[in-house]
């Protein structure tokens, strides 16, 4: 993996003037980078943070205090997370979020951070996404949100699960880490849920250095969100709530506005290794795919495949070590799933068991992707996976 950066020819002006103005956070390169992201994303607020992390954190935090104090719109029907969560129930009061256990440790702790509690569903073995249906079914009186995630870059059911979250009055926080280069219907992934949170780290295609993009149609949990990332300080130097440091830096902003110009590229670079993987390696028995929905466009943050022993002819951690004496890295996310890590195991205990998580977790092996990819790369990692078959 390497960062999608500008080049660095084209950086450096920007970067002169940021230190020329001895502007480092809060300046025009943030209000840039917000407005563009909005447009991109089709959003009326792209709020700028520290990190995607730090931008879940916040999230929750501002929807605790909407449901404390209420929304700060002129009409409370402006604001549309205030017909959120039913009479009596409060996000502040240690209640429960649904989410997958298959997903990044970043989304379960900016839950149990907020003092909540997580609540881990099984995912779709073919898409690695939460299922609507099972969301659902997980969803009791103590529930105060729900959270998705659009996995390695696959676009999850917005629709659907924002379906679920109205019909049972509940937000829905979708973890879009892994979603800039995403797209449903061909627009990128970034509406239609209550707030959608994107990365910005050297991982991901629009690369800030580190950084977080909130993005929401909502005008007061904008409003929250801005001022949490202010510890809370609405300019007064009276917190209003407990906030925390969630600036973005002005080069990071400036790094992110610039590579925003790019990114259509660099998708589409990722899609075509994504095609050349799938053509070489898409008969083999044992190799299985993420499974993308008609109309939808995954990002390819990370191209996986789950590798069935019985099938392959050897394990996923075998192959994994063909490829390392090739001098091929990989990654084996997510392993293990958050259900089973010692920060949150314990809001398991007890709870069904999630076949399909444990099969995914054991299973899925990340291919080398990103700008230093090329034939030669995709050559030599399938030719590595064509002999490892069948010798474990």
């Amino acid at each position: 993996m390497r960062p999608a950066l500008p080049a660095a020819e084209d950086l450096q002006p920007h970067l002169e003037a940021i230190c020329r103005s001895g502007r480092l956070t809060k300046g025009p390169y943030l209000e840039r980078l917000e407005a563009a992201a909005a447009a991109h994303l089709g959003v009326r607020h792209a709020v700028g943070v520290s990190s995607c992390t730090t931008g879940l954190m916040l999230v929750y935090r501002a929807l605790a205090e909407l449901a404390e104090q209420g929304c700060r719109a002129p009409s409370r029907r402006e604001c549309l997370t205030a017909a959120v969560l039913p009479e009596g129930r409060s996000i502040a009061t240690g209640g429960e979020v649904v989410m997958p256990s298959f997903t990044f440790l970043a989304g379960p702790a900016a839950v149990v951070w907020n003092g909540l509690r997580p609540v881990f569903v099984d995912v779709d073995p073919l898409s690695t996404n939460a299922r609507a249906d099972a969301v659902a079914a997980a969803i009791t009186p103590r529930t105060v949100a729900i959270s998705a995630c659009h996995n390695f870059g696959n676009p999850c059911d917005v629709a659907g699960l924002g379906e679920v979250a109205r019909r049972h009055r509940l937000p829905l926080v979708i973890d879009a880490a892994h979603g800039f280069g995403a797209k449903q219907a061909g627009r990128p992934v970034g509406g239609g849920a209550t707030a959608q949170v994107f990365s910005l780290s050297p991982t991901k295609l629009l690369v800030a250095g580190e950084g977080g993009i909130v993005a929401t149609d909502c005008d007061c949990l904008a409003a929250l969100v801005r001022v949490g990332r202010e510890y809370g300080n609405d300019g007064s130097y009276d917190a209003a709530f407990s906030g925390c440091n969630g600036r973005m830096p002005e080069m990071c902003a400036a790094t992110a506005w610039l590579g925003l110009e790019r990114l259509d590229d660099v998708a589409a670079h990722r899609r075509g290794i994504a095609e050349a993987y799938g053509a070489r390696l898409g008969g083999m028995a044992g190799v299985e795919f993420v499974a993308i929905r008609p109309g939808d466009t995954s990002s390819h943050k990370d191209f996986s495949i789950a590798v069935d022993p019985a099938e392959f002819g050897a394990t996923r951690d075998d192959l994994r070590r063909a490829l390392a004496l090739r001098g091929i890295e990989t990654r084996t996310y997510y392993d293990p799933p958050c259900h089973r890590q010692v920060a949150f195991r314990r809001f398991h205990e007890g709870r069904d068991v999630l076949p399909a998580t444990d099969m995914l977790s054991a299973r899925s092996l990340s291919l080398p992707i990103g700008p230093q990819v090329d034939a030669a790369v995709i050559g030599e990692v399938c030719e590595t996976i064509e002999a490892c078959r069948g010798r474990a």
